[in-house]
């Protein structure tokens, strides 16, 4: 599989094929933006390391103990490896859950597509959307790639309540999240408006 890919919609469809229903059909997929993806992940990834060099460094004995410098090596040489051992670990982990992200909505619901070790799906049918959120962090303005993050919200998973610091229901990264919000909010008012007269 080759980058371009993600930019070949046809591919990108196929990667929802598992849970489509008989009758319901993809109208458009995304990909979250890579660049915003590894910023904000590497960003995340460094401070929980770094806490846990600053951690392991912090056990060191303080002066009013008997200082070990043997000790003080070891540890820092622990911590050194945990770091750097634990943000290899973390990129391969990151390469593998951009591979498997992909969001989209259908003719019916919105789609979202993850996982590391396995395929996640989580969906949402349009009759329980209640609620949409656009977020665009400090991270996004820093970057200045027009993007942002969508959640959405239902009564079951409100957009204000957020589990375990994530929202099940959110298109990450998006480029352009208002004229994406507003071009699925358009399609979903079509949708039951041509419901409304059957």
């Amino acid at each position: 599989m080759e980058s371009s890919d993600f930019n070949n919609p046809q591919y990108m469809e196929e990667k929802f094929n598992d849970i489509l229903e008989r009758d319901e059909k993809i109208v458009k997929v995304y990909k979250p933006d890579k660049c915003k993806f590894w910023a904000s992940f590497i960003v995340l990834s460094f401070a929980c390391w770094l806490w846990v060099y600053m951690a392991i460094i912090g056990s060191i004995p303080d002066e009013g103990k008997t200082f070990n410098s043997n000790l003080f090596w070891l540890l820092f040489l622990i911590a050194s490896l945990a770091f750097a051992g634990g943000m290899l670990i973390s990129a391969l982990f990151g390469a593998i859950y951009y591979k498997n992200t992909f969001y989209a909505y259908t003719s019916k619901r919105i789609l979202i597509r993850s996982g590391v070790m396995g395929t996640d799906y989580k969906s949402l049918e349009f009759k329980a959307l209640t609620a949409t959120i656009v977020n665009v962090t400090f991270l996004d303005k820093i970057l200045g790639r027009n993007t942002g993050n969508i959640r959405f919200g239902s009564p079951a998973s409100p957009v204000g309540n957020v589990k375990n610091g994530l929202n099940p229901y959110a298109f990450k990264h998006i480029v352009k999240p208002y004229d994406t919000l507003r071009e699925i909010k358009e399609f979903i008012d079509a949708t039951e408006h041509v419901m409304t007269k059957k």
